[in-house]
């Protein structure tokens, strides 16, 4: 690993480090309402901590040469120069971030009666677009581990399998690389949305191929994760039932919990899927032949659909592509094609459900046109 790669992950770790500082700091502040002053000193001192470790990833980041690298991991890159300097120049606005984190909601709860509140949040969200970058970060050290590996090796999985994986995953990176590219060019209510979530959809994907492929014993952190639940309450409570099945399947000791899981999990994309673009009202809204296969709508064409709010072709691509990506991992798992499902851990069928759930919020926020 040349010098640039060291210290490119050097900064990550950093960035991880500051991390756990700053949830050890909120979660001290959650306990007192009353440190106005402390807590805009302590959040202000983090924001320049990050943002110095964001402009030497920048700096690193400008030295690596794309010859000497694979393809998907030149193309991370490529997205990686252009999210840090988005990162470092302004904020995502505070309404965009405000209910992806957590323990953000909890923190801004406990502040409400602050006077100086406006000023926190907007600390708040420029930290948070340092925990956009780090995702993408890390992503490009773990993908150099990867590329060496044949996909799904962990598995079992056939050459053919593993072969029309890395191929959908390179068209995913592909894709990561013209959204992000896109930012600072589309319309001001695109950006944050394509900022805040594309890189935690493609962190996802990775670490589902992870799985499958390399073996580790680190567990993934998805508690910090957006959550899929109250969103998923408001779109349709009824498929509340369908999620909680697969999380039950997951955490069951059903040697058939492999087939439940991605069951579940799949017919809670369909039943989103349709719910957001229903066969009348894509009838009503396209006559166009290519969108339909024997009357019905292509999933292409729900998709394109939901995005019709946007002007932005690089975010409709990059949404078909994280749903090809994400599917037809899943489809395989479930009619158990090219794969032995009981090699399949928890750990791994783990990261599926995250990698489905996290698709499925993806989706219902694009429907609503913005966070």
């Amino acid at each position: 690993m040349t010098d640039p790669f060291r210290h490119l992950r050097s900064i990550t770790d950093d960035l991880n480090r500051s991390f756990s500082v700053y949830e050890s700091m909120t979660s001290q502040i959650l306990k007192s309402a009353s440190m106005s002053r402390a807590l805009q000193e302590s959040l202000a001192a983090q924001r320049t901590m990050d943002r110095s470790l964001i402009a030497s990833a920048a700096s690193t980041l400008a030295t690596f040469r794309l010859p000497d690298l694979t393809s998907n991991y030149g193309e991370l890159l490529s997205a990686n120069k252009v999210l840090s300097q988005y990162v470092s120049q302004a904020s995502i606005a505070e309404s965009t971030l405000s209910k992806v984190f957590a323990e953000h909601n909890s923190l801004r709860k406990s502040l409400e009666s602050i006077t100086s509140l406006s000023t926190t949040r907007d600390l708040l969200s420029s930290l948070d677009t340092t925990r956009l970058l780090h995702t993408s970060l890390s992503s490009q050290y773990r993908l150099l581990d990867l590329e060496s590996q044949k996909f799904g090796s962990m598995i079992g999985a056939s050459n053919v399998w593993a072969n029309d994986l890395a191929a959908t995953f390179g068209k995913f990176t592909s894709s990561y690389r013209d959204v992000v590219d896109a930012i600072t060019v589309v319309p001001q209510n695109i950006g944050p949305l394509i900022a805040t979530y594309a890189p935690i959809e493609y962190s996802l994907e990775l670490d589902v191929i992870e799985r499958v492929t390399i073996e580790s014993e680190d567990e993934p952190n998805y508690d910090a994760l957006p959550s899929l639940d109250e969103e998923l309450a408001t779109f349709d409570d009824r498929l509340l039932i369908l999620l909680n099945g697969a999380r039950d399947s997951l955490n069951s000791s059903n040697p058939d919990k492999t087939r439940h899981v991605t069951t579940s999990v799949r017919e809670l994309f369909t039943h989103i899927i349709h719910g957001l673009a229903p066969d009348d009202d894509i009838k009503k809204w396209s006559t166009n032949e290519t969108h339909y296969h024997d009357n019905r709508p292509t999933r292409r064409a729900r998709l394109l659909y939901i995005c019709r709010t946007f002007s932005c072709d690089p975010l409709t691509k990059f949404i078909e592509d994280d749903v090809r990506a994400a599917l037809s991992l899943v489809d395989s798992l479930n009619a158990g094609t090219h794969v032995v499902q009981s090699k399949l851990t928890h750990s791994q069928l783990q990261a599926v459900v995250y990698r489905m759930e996290s698709l499925a919020l993806f989706l219902l926020k694009v429907s609503r046109g913005q966070d």
